[in-house]
Parts: structure tokens; sequence; C-alpha cells
């Protein structure tokens, strides 16, 4: 083939080419150099476009994309590797948080243990009215000797002050506690609850009758209240006039007083007719001689114990929900066969004339007890049980409002019970059953709360059961109207609402001085006694029977006063935890200071780390004080 036909077949294939790449069909198949073909046809000048200037162009692309997700993956990994030092960050954190939690707890549990292994320590943890008054009479009658025995160190100064607060001197001979004759008066103890605040927890009953019969012309329910109340009054305000009577008389003495007024003021008002002769019976009288019977037997119980001091006072506490059961049964069922509330108050003044003939021929001191002689010793334990500094403490104050508004709490529910019932369409019976049920949980539930705080914490149990106490009364007793409803909201609050009964004087001793615990418990029984007067007349005032529901806003009372009663013991628990830190800081400075440890590198480093930790845990602002408020340890 010569040269020219080559080059006229070449020229040929070519413009054979042009022509198929301009046809706008371009195959699926065709390839990079047709596709170039094309674009080629489709120029205005026919020039062939390079085919490294579209690649080019397409590289630069791709390599802006590829740089792209390489910055995503870049910044992905960095936030998963931030995520994870967080993380570790956190859990480092949160696990040296639960190890300086256990150590403080093991720490708190050592040095209460350490504490009872004595019966001064014992007695100081678990401190009774009389042990205080033993304490404050001596400190006020011999205030240097007390003083310089409170500065001695070792055995010689602990058995000084065991002397003064069990009033025991050495070599006496006296009853063993614990066992013997001290259950036969842990059962004077329980007669003598089931007698006073059992039979008294049965006044519902016959709050209800009277309101729904109208027996007495005139009266209202706020006066059926009031009577109610005055007997709570009297009970209470009166505690300290009781106890100096006793010390100057004697205690059977006055206890036979408040017999006769006691048994007078039920008997008594069986036969009355008028609301003044109930005011003077049913109020008056009675709450005197409650107050006689039953307050000189204060100083008495807890000294019959020592290890076992808490099944005693378990069992005791028990009595008042016993009796709650008992007289609100029985009275209703008198009530029923004879259609006339006379006979079930007789039948109350006789059995309880009965039974405190028995507590009165059965009570026996342990400890011998000398008697008020002069001017000079009664005025002694007047200053004892009324010293007015207490009220410069305002932590009495705060965990006396937590008293009364818990306090307040428990009156309404358990003298509410039983109207309200009548009012959502049962029958007196009911009311009475339900308020028998409320009690005899009382009885179950002041066991527990008693024995469960020494493990939970006093007041760490008490702020629990308010909130409890919360939610019972505005998720159940609100919408409560049916018998299921009813009947498991009486369980419920009968095995909580108890709590400020129960815990109050634990929670009292623990957070003052001894000396000045009989003024504490003088200031704050006379408080109560004045709230008890009017917190049943108030929820009875709040009753608006034109209302759907007459019971709604004494409902919402209630509720609010349990959570008063929160938020005036939490800065209680604030102060018990900054004490205990204080305590520990003060011990942790005096090991590490001391030259004549022995302490190895590994104690060293946690004494070193507990101080840091005690430091920073009592620094002042209000981060710290909300880290004190919740910090988790038993208090």
């Amino acid at each position: 083939m010569t040269l020219e036909s080559m080059e006229s077949e070449f020229n040929q294939n070519m413009g054979t080419s042009k022509n198929a790449v301009s046809s706008p069909n371009i195959s699926d198949g065709d390839d990079v150099l047709s596709l170039q073909s094309s674009v080629d046809s489709t120029s205005n000048d026919n020039e062939v476009v390079p085919l490294h200037s579209l690649t080019s162009s397409n590289s630069v692309d791709s390599s802006s994309l590829v740089y792209r997700a390489q910055s995503i993956a870049s910044s992905f990994a960095s936030s998963i590797s931030r995520i994870g030092a967080l993380h570790r960050a956190i859990t480092s954190n949160v696990q040296e948080v639960v190890s300086d939690i256990h150590d403080d707890n093991l720490v708190n549990a050592e040095r209460e243990e350490e504490e009872r292994k004595t019966r001064l320590g014992r007695e100081m943890t678990n401190l009774g009215l009389d042990q205080a008054i033993r304490i404050a009479t001596y400190r006020s009658e011999n205030p240097e000797k007390y003083d310089k025995m409170m500065q001695l160190k070792g055995k010689e100064g602990e058995e000084q002050l065991e002397r003064v607060v069990t009033g025991v001197s050495k070599g006496a001979k006296l009853p063993p506690p614990d066992k013997g004759y001290a259950w036969v008066m842990s059962l004077v103890g329980f007669l003598l609850l089931l007698t006073t605040w059992g039979a008294n927890g049965s006044y519902g009953v016959y709050l209800s009758y009277w309101m729904n019969n109208n027996i007495f012309p005139g009266a209202g329910a706020k006066d059926y209240a009031l009577i109610g109340s005055m007997v709570l009054c009297l009970s209470q305000s009166l505690s300290p006039l009781a106890q100096i009577l006793s010390a100057i008389l004697g205690i059977k003495p006055v206890m036979i007083v408040g017999l006769i007024l006691y048994f007078v003021g039920y008997f008594v008002a069986s036969y009355t007719h008028e609301l003044w002769q109930l005011y003077l019976t049913q109020g008056f009288v009675l709450g005197l001689g409650f107050a006689l019977i039953f307050n000189p037997m204060n100083t008495l119980m807890p000294e019959w114990f020592d290890k076992k001091r808490g099944i005693s006072s378990g069992i005791t506490v028990s009595a008042s929900g016993v009796g709650g059961v008992m007289f609100s049964l029985a009275s209703q069922s008198l009530i029923d066969q004879t259609d006339d509330f006379r006979w079930s108050l007789k039948m109350i003044g006789i059995i309880c004339l009965v039974l405190q003939i028995v507590i009165i021929v059965l009570t026996k001191p342990r400890i011998p007890k000398s008697r008020l002689k002069n001017i000079n010793e009664i005025r002694t334990r007047a200053s004892v049980m009324f010293n007015f500094k207490i009220l410069k403490l305002w932590y009495i104050h705060s965990i006396t409002m937590w008293f009364l508004l818990v306090l307040g709490c428990y009156i309404i529910s358990l003298f509410s019970l039983s109207s309200y019932c009548t009012f959502v369409g049962f029958s007196q019976k009911v009311g009475s059953d339900m308020t028998a049920v409320f009690n005899g949980c009382q009885a179950i539930g002041r066991l527990i709360i008693g024995l469960s705080s020494d493990y939970t914490g006093r007041v760490n149990l008490a702020l629990v059961l308010n909130v409890v106490m919360f939610v019972l009364i505005f998720a159940m007793w609100t919408n409560s109207f049916s018998y299921t409803c009813i009947l498991f909201y009486a369980i419920l609050s009968g095995l909580t609402f108890g709590s400020a009964s129960t815990l109050n004087q634990p929670i009292l001793a623990d957070q003052v001085s001894p000396e000045l615990f009989p003024s504490a418990w003088s200031f704050e029984n006379f408080f109560m006694g004045i709230w008890a007067l009017v917190v049943e007349v108030i929820a009875l005032g709040l009753r608006d029977q034109g209302q759907k529901r007459p019971f709604i806003r004494a409902q919402i009372c209630a509720g609010f006063f349990s959570l008063g009663g929160f938020f005036f013991l939490l800065p209680i628990r604030e102060l018990k935890i900054k004490l205990f830190l204080k305590k520990q800081l003060a011990l942790t400075k005096k090991q590490l200071d001391d030259p004549d440890s022995t302490l190895d590198t590994e104690m060293r480093t946690l004494l070193e780390k507990r101080k840091a930790r005690y430091s920073r845990m009592l620094a002042s602002g209000v981060k710290q004080y909300c880290k004190r408020l919740v910090y988790p340890i038993r208090v």
C-alpha cells in the first residue's frame, strides 16, 4: 500500500468517526475517547479538547472531597476521644466520691460502735430525760467540779461522768438492767401508753358521732375539736410542771392524783348534757389527769435498760396504736348497741382505772430517788427545766417547727379519718374501723421506725417519711372514695405518720448538749401543747360543707404541713454533717501532727486525703452548703 492510499484511508476514517460522535445518542458502552470526540464535535471551532484537562478538573473535586472526608473523620475521632476522656474523668470522679462516702460512713460507724462499747457511751448516745436532768443539776450545783471532771482524760474521767449520768454510786447494789424486773417495767410502760395515748386515739369516733347526731345543742364541729385538743394541749404543755411535782412529792403520789382526775374526766363526761360540762370533764379534767399520770414515768423507763433499750422502747411506743385499735372498736360497738355514747365513755374510764392501778402498784424506780427538800433545790430544778438560753439556739426552733408541723399532719389525719368515711357514704362503723386500722398500723409502724432509725440515721429516716406523708395525702387521701382506697390509705398512713412522735426526742437529744436537753424538751412540749390546741380546730375550720369535696382544703393543709416539716428539718441534717466533718477534721489533724505516731505511708496518705476532703467540704459558700445538705451519710 502506497503512502497516498494510507493517508486517504486515514482521512476517510476520521471523517466517519466525527459523524458518528456528533450523533446525540451515545450508548452506555462508549468509552472516554468517544465522549471526548463528542465534545470535540460540539465545539464551535471543532478543536480537540485535551483529555487531561477534563480529568484534571475531576481530580481537583475528588481531592477536595477526600480532604473534607478526612477532616470529618479526624473531627469525629477527636470527639470520640474527648467523650472517652470525659467518661473516664466522670467515672474516676464518681468512683472517688463513692469511695469517700464509703470511707466517711465507715468512720462514722466505727465511732458509734466504739462509743457503744461502754455504759457511759450508750447512755450519752441515747440520752434520756432523767440522765440529762442529773447532768444539768450537777453542773448547776457544782460548776467547778463539773468543769474539772470534763477535762479529765481516760478511765478516771469516764467513771466520774458515768456516776453523774446514771446516778449510781460506786459499789451500789442495784437490780440488773435488761432482765428480770426490767421487763415488768416495760409492760408497765406499755399499759401506760395503752391507757393514755391509746385511749385518746378513739376520740375520732366520738367526734364523728357528735357531729352527725347533734348531741349537744348549739355545739359545732369546732367545739368538739377544741375539746379533744384540750387533752393534747394540757398533757404536753404541763409536762415540765408534772416533772417538777414528781421530784417534790414523789412519782407515785403524783400518778395517783392523775389517775383520779383521769377516771373522773371520762366517767363524769358520760353524764354531761350541756356543752360547757363536756368542756370541763372531757377536756380540762381529763387533760390534767393525762399530764399527771403519764409524764412522771418518762424518767423511770430508760434506767431499767441498757443494751436492750431500743427493743423496750419499741414495745412501749407500739401500745398507743394497740390501744387505739382496742378502744376505737370497743367504743363504736357500744355506741351501736346502745345508740348512745355514754356507756362507751364509762367503759373507757373503768378499764383505764383498773389498768392504771396495776401500773402504779408495779411502778418501781431502779435507782432510788431523793425528793427535793428545800426551796433552793426546787429553784435549781426549775432552772434546769426552764433555761431560757435555749431560745437563742436556732436549731431548737427548727426542730420544734418540724415536730409541730408533722404532728399537725398526724392530728388532722387521725381525727378526720372517721368523719371523712361518713362523708363519702360509708357508715359510722366503717369510719371507726378505719380509725382502728390506722391505730393498729401505728403499733407496727412506730416499732419499725424506732428500730430502723439506728441503721438509717434518725434525721435521714424522718426526712424520707416526711416525703412519704406528703405523697400519701396528695396521691391517695385526696383521691380515696372507695372502701379499698381508704383502707390502703389507713394502712400506709398508720405505718408512717407516727414518725415525729417516735423520732422527736432522740433527734432533739442528739442536737443539744446534755445540760440543755431538759430545757429544750420543756420548750418543745409547751409549744407543742399550744399547737395541738388549735390545729384540729383549724382543720375543721377549713372544711366547707357547701363544696362538693368539703375535706379538700384540710387535706391540702395536712399535706403542706408534712412538706413544711421536711424543709425545717433539712438544715438540721446539714448542721449534723458539718459537726461530724469538723470533729473528724480535728481528729485527723491530731493524728497527722502527733510526733509520736507510727503511721505507715499508706495510712498517712489516707489521712492527708481525708484532711483535704474535710477542709473542702467545710468551706463556706452556697455550693458547699448544698453538698453538705445532700451528703449521703448516716445522721
